[in-house]
């Protein structure tokens, strides 16, 4: 079964099965991985077909969303036998360091920055030079904390260690 998460810079090993075209009759495997960077893979001659791709190749794998499919070929003639996807999350030990956080985690941060800016200044609009500036009312600032914060509480339960959910008053 091929992987559907992988970190750039692991290996990864799978077995793919096609009794139509066995690599006794001549034929063979290829994995094309198409996404942030096209990517071609051998399968190794056998039955199944065995693939394994080392460190040092996936570590040059750009992170991102590819789509694969693997070819089963024999002179001219090819075959898509199988199809999906794999995502290659970054390769922590050489990325950038970046912010972590989740966007609702960003969003719930910048709504209430905004909320406290806006409680010493309580003006809803101004106008300087003729350029108007309308600020969002206190009452959407609100409505959007809770909505961040309703969807924080999602991804919680649905992250749980023990797969139970586990439930927070919100105030």
């Amino acid at each position: 079964m091929e992987p559907t998460r992988i970190h750039a810079g692991d290996s990864a090993a799978w077995s793919r099965d096609v009794p139509d075209r066995p690599a006794t009759a001549g034929w063979g495997l290829r994995y094309v991985f198409s996404g942030p960077s096209r990517q071609v893979v051998e399968a190794l001659q056998a039955t199944p077909y065995q693939v394994e791709v080392s460190a040092a190749i996936t570590s040059s794998w750009a992170p991102g969303l590819y789509r694969w499919v693997a070819l089963a070929f024999r002179g001219d003639q090819r075959l898509t036998v199988a199809s999906g996807t794999l995502d290659v999350m970054a390769n922590l030990e050489t990325a950038d360091p970046t912010d972590a956080r989740t966007h609702a985690q960003k969003m719930l941060a910048l709504v209430e920055a905004a909320l406290e800016k806006r409680i010493p200044k309580d003006q809803q609009s101004y106008e300087i030079d003729g350029q108007r500036l309308d600020r969002i009312p206190i009452e959407k600032l609100n409505a959007l904390r809770l909505q961040y914060r309703r969807e924080l509480q999602r991804e919680k339960n649905t992250s749980w260690p023990t797969g139970r959910p586990v439930f927070y008053r919100l105030r």
